[in-house]
């Protein structure tokens, strides 16, 4: 009796480490396949994800390159336009007051000075539609045409702008034209809101990054600046580019803003 009870006891020890065994056995093989669908269930999300940002960095190129070739295309009409229709008609006036000053025994002053400022005018409007020609776009230096810009202002006597940097930029003209838009944007803010008078524009190649900082004497960004179309431009022409627009401003101390642009996302292709 005592040997079958034993033996009882002994099957019955078995059955139970046998079912704790297979207990632990499922409960390893259900933790494996819910850790399984966890992972396959990130990895479906990370690359749904990656998809949505491939997706929407595609849609931004293809805007970008749309809102460029629309701009080329405005461009080169109003070129066309200024030099074939304003260029000429300017023309025919200067030569209308040449042959009245040659009739005149003496020529007025105003009359000389309505000549020399036709004349100056017809410059500028050579100028700017050279500016607007596809293929000085085509050969747009960001570098050049800022140190124009600030030639320019600076001519007015009450603002100072101060440029340096590093290198030259190998950087595609549309984008580099972009970037001028993005600078040019920059300045208008510091001169009109921020009533700046000394401004300096920095601009270095670090690796993988492009950093543009402008920074101004002026009396710092409200609130109200900060919403305004100036800022939003600034901010969707860097978000075009894939960089981004940060400013730092404080009341009276003036205002920096730095834009990085990533230099792998601009650079030619070889």
């Amino acid at each position: 009796m005592y040997i079958y009870l034993l033996f009882l006891y002994t099957k019955t020890t078995q059955y139970i480490l046998i079912g704790i065994a297979a207990g632990i056995i499922l409960f390893l093989v259900l933790g494996a396949m819910v850790i399984y669908f966890i992972l396959a269930y990130k990895r479906k999300q990370d690359l749904h994800k990656q998809e949505m940002l491939i997706t929407k960095k595609e849609f931004q190129q293809q805007l970008l390159q749309s809102q460029l070739e629309t701009q080329e295309e405005t461009m080169s009409l109003l070129s066309k336009e200024l030099h074939d229709n304003i260029g000429q008609l300017l023309n025919s006036t200067k030569l209308l007051i040449g042959v009245t000053q040659r009739s005149l025994e003496s020529s007025p002053e105003t009359l000389n000075i309505a000549e020399e400022t036709v004349g100056k005018a017809i410059q500028e409007i050579r100028s700017l539609s050279k500016s607007m020609n596809k293929q000085w776009l085509e050969q747009f230096n960001l570098l050049e045409n800022l140190q124009a810009e600030i030639i320019r202002i600076n001519a007015a006597g009450i603002m100072h702008i101060k440029l340096s940097h590093s290198g030259s930029l190998l950087l595609e003209a549309d984008k580099q034209i972009i970037l001028f838009r993005i600078v040019q944007e920059t300045l208008q803010n510091a001169i009109k809101h921020a009533r700046a008078n000394s401004i300096d524009i920095n601009i270095v190649n670090t690796p993988g990054n492009l950093i543009i900082t402008v920074t101004d004497n002026g009396v710092g960004m409200d609130a109200e600046a900060a919403k305004g179309m100036g800022i939003l431009n600034i901010k969707h022409r860097a978000g075009l580019l894939g960089g981004e627009a940060v400013w730092n401003t404080e009341p009276q101390e003036g205002t920096t803003v730095s834009i990085s642009i990533p230099i792998k996302e601009l650079n030619y292709e070889h």
